[in-house]
């Protein structure tokens, strides 16, 4: 049986307060998202598209939730597994593909998540278990790019 669930953000921005934050040394592309909990991020485009590198740029935010998405992931299927994870980290790297008319997409996502395990018989299983990890991710089910994981696992 599928269960549903829906998910809330606020998108807000204002002409005024985009001007103000562009004299300031910003850009007119700076705006707030509001979670449904009523955090804040401030966001902007990305540098090289005249966005503000000290804010959130919603390339980085979704390479950011895929990343904790499949993170999340693989602890559940390692816990179903038995095996203990002690460090989990992740450098993940997008390729984005800009067209003539300005219209882009996401061609790649590489994830590189470092694992360190406690038991260097699991080895083997606990590099193969990002696999059913990136199959169980909501994020990555969602995505029309590829993804390549390309784990590191030490003991």
């Amino acid at each position: 049986m599928s269960t549903s669930f829906q998910f809330h953000i606020n998108n807000s921005w204002s002409l005024e307060e985009a001007t103000s934050t562009k004299k300031e040394g910003g850009s007119l592309k700076t705006h707030q998202v509001f979670l449904e909990d009523g955090k804040r991020l401030d966001v902007s485009a990305a540098k090289p598209f005249k966005g503000d590198a000290s804010k959130y740029n919603p390339e980085e935010l979704l390479m950011a939730a895929l990343s904790s998405c499949h993170f999340m992931s693989y602890l559940y299927v390692c816990e179903q597994a038995g095996i203990s994870i002690l460090e989990y980290s992740d450098s993940v790297e997008g390729f984005l593909m800009l067209n003539n008319d300005g219209s882009g997409a996401f061609t790649k996502v590489t994830l590189n998540p470092k694992v360190k395990i406690e038991s260097e018989s699991q080895k083997q299983l606990a590099e193969d278990l990002h696999k059913k990890a990136g199959a169980l991710c909501f994020i990555a089910n969602s995505c029309a790019f590829t993804i390549e994981y390309k784990p590191k696992i030490e003991v």
